[in-house]
């Protein structure tokens, strides 16, 4: 079993963790493709279409974007990051796109669908380019490695860097794209169609707005008036959290908690002292710490009161493991005690 007040520490101790293994490169070829977009009308087209500014990238030298594709019911279809590039004419615009390799066809159709009255080019590009990630504490110290002129994460700082490179000019990797998974699951964040189940969620429930992936000052695009009004009611009950696994209790194995939906089954969270009523879902594990999608208000008592949550499966009958979720700390202060927060801040200061 965790410590006692392992529950409060989880977020110190992910944090060390995190930063206790230096600089790391990971090539992520694996689950991550690239697109190219093209046209001269580009920035005016992505605009109407993606979730984020994308005026941001008509400055020559613009950092990438962190951006979603909506339906137009405001469910989440899928992420990616925008980089802008020199196009082949000057009366042009170019993209290219770091996307979920798993659904990498997907999200070409539904651009080259989108972009009829635009003409805009949707090609592939993964045959020339490759998306990498350098992370770790060492990326922000002083060193003439190449990746630290990689442009930064645009969801978060502690995500450390985000780079498409051309193939053959590509630095040796130095992790795998798991072991760079699993540190992105320690900061609390959701990648890829894999981990954030396409057509079916609302963003905010996955903290997208304050990985940068929305803007609420933009104009027009698809989904944008639910999610407007999500954000206006400004209580989000269920979001993405990280998560330490504990002990276990019978004979759990969750080795075949899925990455991708439809792989196997999902793996359901339980409220052990509310006779096992699920309160969320496992979306995401690597090794001993994961992602799941939980009901706040038993999350946040959990975290309270030092109890761990449960995971397992029921209809198996294979036992459980112990389910230990922290808030990481770029959380806004009001996550979670939407529906109480001036209490809650007493409560605090008591």
């Amino acid at each position: 079993m965790l410590p006692r007040q392992a529950a409060g520490r989880l977020a110190r101790g992910a944090r060390a963790l995190s930063t206790s293994s230096g600089g790391q490169v990971a090539c992520l070829d694996d689950v991550r493709s690239v697109l190219r977009l093209e046209g001269r009308s580009l920035l005016d087209y992505l605009q109407k279409v993606v979730s984020s500014d994308a005026t941001k990238l008509a400055a020559p030298g613009a950092p990438p974007l962190y951006a979603c594709v909506l339906t137009p019911q405001g469910r989440y279809l899928h992420d990616m990051f925008l980089h802008r590039v020199e196009s082949g004419s000057a009366d042009t615009q170019a993209v290219l796109v770091d996307c979920d390799a798993g659904q990498r066809r997907s999200l070409m159709d539904l651009l080259q669908r989108y972009s009829l009255h635009h003409k805009i080019d949707v090609t592939s590009a993964s045959k020339n380019y490759s998306v990498w990630a350098a992370f770790g504490s060492g990326i922000s110290g002083a060193s003439a490695a190449p990746e630290r002129e990689w442009p930064s994460d645009p969801r978060l700082p502690a995500l450390g860097r985000r780079a498409i490179l051309p193939r053959g000019s590509a630095p040796a990797p130095t992790a795998s794209a798991s072991e760079y998974a699993c540190w992105r699951i320690k900061q609390g964040v959701a990648e890829g169609d894999a981990e954030i189940p396409s057509g079916e969620v609302v963003p905010l429930e996955y903290n997208l707005d304050k990985l940068n992936g929305i803007s609420f000052e933009k104009g027009c695009y698809v989904g944008q008036e639910f999610v407007a009004r999500v954000h206006a009611l400004g209580v989000v009950r269920k979001r993405i959290m990280p998560f330490r696994l504990g002990q276990a209790r019978g004979a759990s194995c969750l080795s075949t908690v899925p990455l991708a939906p439809g792989v196997s089954r999902i793996f359901d969270v339980f409220d052990a002292e509310e006779n096992l009523r699920p309160i969320g879902k496992v979306r995401a594990l690597q090794g001993e710490f994961g992602l799941a999608k939980l009901r706040l208000k038993e999350a946040m008592a959990a975290i309270r009161e030092e109890k761990p949550l449960l995971v397992g499966d029921l209809e198996a009958g294979t036992g459980y493991a112990e389910v230990w979720p922290w808030r990481p700390e770029w959380w806004e202060p009001s996550w979670g005690y939407e529906e109480g927060f001036e209490e809650e801040k007493q409560r605090q200061v008591a």
